[in-house]
């Protein structure tokens, strides 16, 4: 079945995701702008979350123009990602407006340079809160959906840092995306056995504003720890968001997809 399902949709020549409904956290983020029009762009109806609602409408107006007129396609509301009881209500409110919820990608996240000896407990609580907690509350509030109704797909946006350390000064940055790779690995055999996939994305150094690196120099340095010698582009994790909710990775669950240009080899 799964692989008539796979083969009917490729082709159809449908978008990857027609007629599914996802929603993202962190959408207006460097990296959360690209999988925000690339989930678009892959036919899926998007919900978009963040913590300001003035860039989130903006986004929702461009996301929105050209749609195909069976319903809504976007919405928008800002929130903080961490606070399970908002988060639960909109997990209601985009499956009434938009449909029952397939996907989810939490993305939202913070990194902040800091030196071992300066992390307070403030930087520890910014730095889980932004980074794990965002997304244990996501998973929390799409998970019982989705194993009532047997399927959905949720994609952890993680980091190398939480695979190996960070690179430059940010213990509690890593320690958060480790925890994040872990409850992945842990939803995902929880979930598994009414057909829900648990995945993450591992991010390497990526071209945006979060990776500190300004300069032509800076970011020549930050490049060569990868193989092909230069930065990713949030296109391209977005690219690897849209495989981790498509039929194409239905044998795919509480893996950790690292899109890093080989800068773990």
């Amino acid at each position: 079945m799964i692989a008539e399902r796979l083969s009917d949709t490729l082709a159809s020549g449908a978008p990857l995701l027609a007629g599914q409904t996802v929603i993202l956290t962190g959408a207006t983020g460097g990296i959360g702008r690209a999988i925000a029009r690339t989930l678009r762009a892959a036919g899926a109806r998007v919900a978009l979350t963040d913590l300001r609602q003035e860039p989130l409408d903006a986004l929702a107006a461009e996301l929105g123009e050209g749609a195909d007129g069976d319903g809504p396609a976007v919405t928008a509301r800002a929130f903080d990602a961490a606070d399970p009881a908002a988060f639960g209500a909109f997990a209601e409110q985009v499956a009434a407006e938009l449909g029952p919820l397939d996907g989810l990608v939490n993305c939202a996240g913070l990194f902040e340079k800091l030196d071992y000896d300066r992390l307070d407990a403030a930087a520890w609580t910014r730095a889980l809160t932004a980074n794990l907690l965002t997304a244990a509350a996501g998973c929390q509030a799409v998970l019982p959906a989705m194993v009532a109704r047997g399927a959905g797909a949720i994609v952890n946006v993680a980091s190398t840092a939480g695979e190996y350390g960070s690179i430059s000064p940010a213990a509690h940055y890593a320690a958060a995306k480790g925890g994040v790779i872990a409850l992945t690995k842990s939803l995902a055999r929880e979930a598994a056995p009414a057909q829900v996939r648990v995945n993450a994305v591992s991010p390497g150094p990526i071209e945006t504003d979060g990776l500190l690196a300004v300069t032509p120099e800076q970011k020549a340095i930050a490049g060569s720890r990868t193989l092909f010698g230069r930065l990713g582009q949030p296109e391209e994790i977005a690219g690897a968001c849209v495989f981790l909710l498509s039929p194409l990775s239905t044998f795919v669950t509480g893996h950790v997809l690292r899109v890093n240009g080989g800068a773990l080899l």
